[in-house]
Order: C-alpha cells, then sequence, then structure tokens
C-alpha cells in the first residue's frame, strides 16, 4: 500500500497512457475497418461506395414487398449481388463513353425530370414535389439522383452507339432462322419477331464481347462477401 502511495502519480500517468493507447488503437481499427467496407467494387481508379450499392439494394427490395414478395436475409443478398453486377456494368460504360467523347448536357436531365409524372402529379413540375419523393421514396438527395440520372443515360448513349455498330442483312436473318428451325416453312409470317429476337441477342453478344475486351485492359475488383 505504501508503495502505490509513494508512486501514485506515475502509477496514475502508466494507466492514463495505456488507457488513451488502448482508445487510439481501437479507433484507428474501427476507421480502417469502416474505411475498408467504404468500397463495395473498384473499376479502374472510380470506386463504387458501399452506400449507393445497398441504397439501391433496399430500393429495390422495397419495391419487391410492394409486389407482395417476401425479401429474407438470402434474397437481399442477392439482390446486392445482382445490383453491383449493374452498377459495375454501369460503370464500365460511363468510362468508354467518356473516352469516346460521349456527354449529357444539364438540360437532358432537366428534361426527364421536369416531365415526370411522379414529380409533376398536376401536368406542371413541383420542385417540392420533387425534393419529398426523393428523400420519402428513394432515400436521396435531388444532387445524388440528378448524378444517376446522368450515369443512367450516359450509359444507354453508349449502349446504343455501340449497338449502332452491328447491323442484320437480309440473308443473315434468312441463314439464322433456317440454322435454327431446319426450313424457311412460315418465315415471312415470323420474319419480322424472328429479326428482333435476333438481333437482341446481336446486342448482348456485342456487349459481353466490349465487357469481356474491357476488362482484360482495366482492372475490376468487387469487395462485397
Amino acid at each position: 500500500m505504501s508503495f502505490f502511495i509513494k508512486y501514485k502519480k506515475s502509477i496514475l500517468i502508466i494507466t492514463l497512457v495505456f488507457f488513451l493507447g488502448s482508445i487510439a488503437y481501437l479507433g484507428l481499427s474501427a476507421y480502417s475497418r469502416s474505411n475498408s467496407s467504404l468500397a463495395a467494387a473498384q473499376v479502374g481508379s472510380q470506386t463504387i461506395s458501399s452506400r449507393d450499392l445497398y441504397r439501391l439494394a433496399d430500393q429495390r427490395a422495397n419495391q419487391l414487398r410492394n409486389q407482395g414478395i417476401e425479401v429474407d436475409e438470402d434474397m437481399l443478398k442477392f439482390l446486392q449481388q445482382q445490383v453491383l453486377s449493374s452498377m459495375v456494368s454501369e460503370e464500365i460504360l460511363n468510362q468508354a463513353a467518356q473516352k469516346a467523347g460521349l456527354h449529357v448536357a444539364d438540360y437532358e436531365v432537366a428534361y426527364d425530370i421536369h416531365s415526370s409524372p411522379w414529380f409533376a402529379p398536376d401536368g406542371k413540375f413541383d420542385k417540392a414535389q420533387y425534393e419529398y419523393a426523393l428523400r420519402s421514396s428513394a432515400h436521396t438527395t435531388p444532387a445524388e439522383f440528378e448524378n444517376q440520372l446522368r450515369r443512367d443515360k450516359l450509359a444507354n448513349r453508349f449502349r446504343q452507339t455501340l449497338y449502332s455498330l452491328y447491323k442484320l442483312t437480309p440473308q443473315e436473318v434468312k441463314w439464322a432462322y433456317q440454322t435454327q428451325h431446319g426450313n424457311l416453312t412460315d418465315y415471312d409470317a415470323n420474319r419480322t419477331d424472328f429479326t428482333v429476337a435476333l438481333m437482341d441477342t446481336k446486342m448482348e453478344t456485342a456487349q459481353k464481347a466490349f465487357l469481356d475486351d474491357f476488362n482484360s485492359n482495366v482492372k475490376i475488383q468487387t469487395f462485397l462477401d
């Protein structure tokens, strides 16, 4: 006891040092964990944030719940993986669009917002209704929503540009129909629908080939468990 009384100041200092050191260590560890979890994926130098991923996945889950579909933990994880895959594809298309010199003007984003029936219940755009709808339903801000809308439009613009490079000749359609059906019976009657389906397949193949080529040149990482 006399020892503790004699050296109480030194003991107090040592105790405080260990206590503060422990707090600093735990704080740095927590920061490190939170910082590493900020990224859901990395596409080249661009980060896809976990916050955006979970927000979009929750929106999709709420849409399903509103349709009477039960969304359990396994379903939510599946939705998160599905949304992340879509976000990575969108980021790839955006980077490709920027590289190709494509862009989306401010007036295009403004037109889509002002003409949306969600934000113009009486046929006239209502800014208060617009901000309320984003907060209550999408849990996002106007800036985030407008940025996402711009990215969607830019991705679609590049996709359309990519698709415009591919055409179907009448001979190609006829050959594909005969190969698939074994003959040309009812070809004239089914040609229109078959051409649309064949074009869709060709476009999907073209986009997949583009994504595979992009993936071979740009590093893509996903961090979702």
